[in-house]
């Protein structure tokens, strides 16, 4: 696949600096893409979505909504291209994939209501208005579990609201990133208002630290987030909004209906295998039905099959990559040492057990812990490389 480079000022720059490669967890770590990245693009892209943004907020709420609608128009017609992206780079089911491609699209009418009926300013006392003021420049930079949607619903409002921007995609999908710069090339937005930069943790460093940047979306991890804000706090002029990923707990009481507790804690817990800012890392249960509900979460673990993303048998697809799989695996070791004991012991992939349909065999299943001491409770999802 071709790599076009950073998206600046309505074009497509030369891939530059050093070598990105994403990689394929559903193919051994085969290559996907190779790009270039440099944090120096970051000072091109800004500077052209600050030129640009004037004009942009000139235009009334309807003309941004009515050439945002050429871009809604470009991703449609680019679904297929931007889900075997997303498949391919993150390993995610093509279902995943392609239903995440329908929240772009529905995106536009979602964030132009809301927009519309919360944003638009008006009278608030006798002889007193509320007036909304765009921020400037604003910059976004997106995880690898989501890495177009969790974008892209930071870059609509931004718009529509007559604020330029300067998206970071994730790391691990710079081909999600070009594939996505490609519809906006498309769209044809005015040069300089959507700008995509690819590139590591420097590169969305450089976007945080750049002066003329006025907000930051950012979702990714907690220690992630904790330099942002660390780097923000002298700037009080720069809006930040941060998603972090957290420890979410499921509490499960003696009165639930059990089939639909275990139904929402394995949703919860495996869906993706596991790799969602929602997904649930705890489960909290009553002591009354404790038994009964790990006897019951675990009959249905023991049935969850994990393989390829085209499978359509599988319940979810691979981790994204080796560091991903080191988590888990350091994760599970810290739970045995703190008298972790497993229900459903995990296992892992091997390269040819994840084979497309075609040539698969049975996935390995999914994993539980508890923690021996106390009444069980889950500890752990088990190795779902």
């Amino acid at each position: 696949m071709q790599a076009l480079g950073n998206f600046i000022n309505g074009a497509f720059v030369a891939p530059t600096g050093q070598a990105l490669v994403s990689r394929n967890p559903a193919a051994d770590g085969a290559v996907v893409f190779e790009t270039g990245t440099s944090p120096a693009a970051v000072g091109d892209a800004v500077a052209a979505a600050a030129a640009a943004q004037p004009a942009w907020a000139r235009l009334s709420l309807p003309e941004r909504a009515a050439t945002l609608d050429r871009l809604k128009l470009a991703i449609a017609a680019r679904s297929d291209a931007l889900a075997d992206a997303i498949v391919l780079e993150t390993g995610k089911l093509r279902t995943e994939a392609k239903a995440e491609i329908q929240t772009l699209i529905n995106r536009f009418d979602l964030a132009r209501a809301a927009v519309a009926s919360e944003a638009t300013g008006g009278p608030i006392g006798p002889g007193e208005a509320l007036r909304y003021q765009p921020l400037g420049v604003v910059g976004v930079i997106g995880p690898f579990n989501f890495p177009l949607h969790l974008c892209h619903a930071h870059v609509v409002p931004a718009l529509l609201t007559g604020n330029t921007v300067v998206v970071k995609p994730s790391d691990v999908t710079p081909l999600c990133g070009q594939r996505y710069a490609e519809a906006v090339q498309a769209a044809g937005l005015p040069a300089g208002v959507v700008n995509v930069v690819v590139g590591t943790g420097e590169v969305g460093a450089a976007l945080v630290e750049h002066p003329a940047v006025r907000g930051l979306c950012f979702t990714g991890s907690w220690a992630v987030g904790r330099r942002i804000l660390a780097a923000a706090l002298d700037r009080p002029e720069l809006l930040v909004a941060l998603e972090l990923g957290g420890k979410n707990t499921c509490v499960v009481l003696d009165d639930c209906a059990l089939r639909q507790a275990v139904h929402e804690v394995v949703v919860g817990g495996y869906l993706s295998a596991g790799q969602r800012c929602t997904g649930t890392e705890r489960v909290l249960v009553h002591r009354k039905i404790a038994d009964r509900f790990v006897a019951a979460l675990a009959q249905v673990v023991r049935g969850l099959r994990f393989g390829h993303p085209d499978d359509a048998s599988v319940f979810a697809g691979p981790l994204v990559n080796q560091a991903a799989l080191a988590k888990v695996d350091a994760a599970l070791d810290a739970a045995r040492r703190a008298g972790g004991e497993p229900i459903v012991p995990g296992g892992r992939l091997v390269p040819d057990r994840i084979a497309a349909p075609a040539a698969r065999r049975d996935p390995p299943r999914g994993g539980l812990h508890r923690h021996r001491g106390v009444r069980p409770r889950p500890r752990g999802r088990g190795d779902r490389r």
